[in-house]
């Protein structure tokens, strides 16, 4: 059991956990669904003090106040959209929250230029960027902020897809004009050439296609081809897809083949992805990034094979899931919690073509983030609920 919330600002912290009532748990996957959820709703209460980015920027390099610069505007996105996923099911008793962490991402936009929301959002050698914009997109869109919202949404996206267009048929992951730019958008410009680099990255054009599907799949037909065909080539037919920015296989895995099967892409790749997560689970259960085994890239393999499997119209055999259940109940701690294991990864040096750095983000926030969501999928697709 969790307290019950009222009103909820965006500013407040609580001193406990939120309490909210849970409905009579079904099945063992329900049960480990709201171990996560309990973790999120006790990380809100904390503040997301646990799931911010802290990165060192100093005053003698980067045109900062501070030398730390914190981000969290996207892993607040990723978690608001598993609080969504969970709210209709609880009877709207996550409503306070949702309206407080959709005031957050409004709030923490850029205020200057075309806008958009940036990882750190104080550093403005940092441009607004694809992922973050896509990421935010979704979740308000689906919390019905669409009205509020869009204003802020098509500047950046006019930006994005007029000026950021690449020849591989995806975007640049950085919104910069390409002409008339302000004096910090030419200072964001240098920091591109010099340390973030450029080119399409297959995970965040996956985000964008699956934002612009749920903004106005119509008005953005083009672009939505567009980028699906970029996902397509970028397959290669090893059925998964590698990414940029974020650690393991199963990442950019989950985001492609969500964006696929949101546009209705070709069976026979749904079908190669399935069999490849379905191929590459090691025996206990779990699946693994760089040959360890890890709940985070368990949980969006099995995110991404839950999503393969309903859009093909199939179910998954509650025996096969056997072990992977067992796997992530021994990762579970007395508590309650997941480790955190390797998320986000920021490669220094691609300008240059030598990644001499990679500088690494994990939180055991964004580990039951993924686990909470994908039991609840799976809870909700595929898992007999008698």
């Amino acid at each position: 059991m969790f307290d019950t919330a009222s009103s909820i600002p965006a500013t407040t912290s609580f001193s406990k956990t939120p309490k909210i009532d849970l409905p009579e748990i079904k099945n063992p996957w329900q049960a480990l669904s709201y171990k996560g959820l309990e973790h999120l709703l006790l990380e809100y209460a904390n503040g997301f003090a646990a799931t911010k980015h802290v990165m060192p920027f100093p005053r003698e390099v980067f045109q900062v106040d501070k030398d730390f610069q914190e981000g969290d505007v996207f892993q607040r996105a990723l978690i608001l959209d598993t609080l969504l996923d969970f709210n209709s099911g609880l009877q709207n008793q996550l409503n306070d929250i949702i309206t407080a962490e959709a005031n957050y991402l409004f709030n923490a936009r850029r205020k200057t230029g075309i806008g958009g929301w940036a990882y750190f959002p104080d550093l403005r050698e940092l441009p607004p960027d694809a992922d973050d914009l896509a990421q935010v997109m979704q979740v308000l869109l689906r919390a019905r902020y669409s009205q509020a919202a869009t204003p802020y949404f098509e500047q950046a996206l006019n930006v994005l897809l007029n000026d950021q267009a690449n020849a591989d048929n995806g975007w640049e992951s950085w919104i910069i004009p390409k002409n008339n730019q302000t004096e910090e958008q030419q200072l964001q410009t240098i920091w591109v050439n010099k340390a973030w680099g450029t080119g399409s990255d297959i995970e965040v054009v996956a985000n964008l296609v699956y934002a612009l599907i749920l903004f106005d799949s119509r008005r953005f037909a083009a672009a939505i081809e567009r980028g699906l065909t970029f996902l397509l080539n970028s397959h290669k037919n090893r059925h998964y897809w590698e990414s940029t920015w974020y650690y393991g296989d199963y990442y950019g895995t989950y985001v492609s083949l969500r964006a696929i099967c949101a546009a209705n892409g070709p069976e026979n790749t749904v079908q190669g992805t399935v069999a490849f997560l379905e191929n590459s689970r090691q025996p206990d259960g779990s699946w693994t990034e760089r040959q360890e085994s890890n709940p985070l890239q368990t949980a969006l393999a099995l995110l991404a094979l839950s999503i393969g499997k309903k859009h093909l119209g199939l179910t998954i055999d509650e025996q096969w899931l056997q072990s992977s259940l067992n796997y992530l109940q021994q990762t579970c701690d007395a508590n309650g919690n997941w480790p955190s294991s390797p998320f986000i990864r920021m490669p220094m040096g691609r300008p240059m073509g030598f990644v001499h750095t990679i500088l690494t983000y994990e939180s055991a926030a964004i580990t039951s983030n993924y686990v909470a969501k994908a039991c609840n999928h799976l809870c909700q697709n595929h898992i007999n609920q008698n």
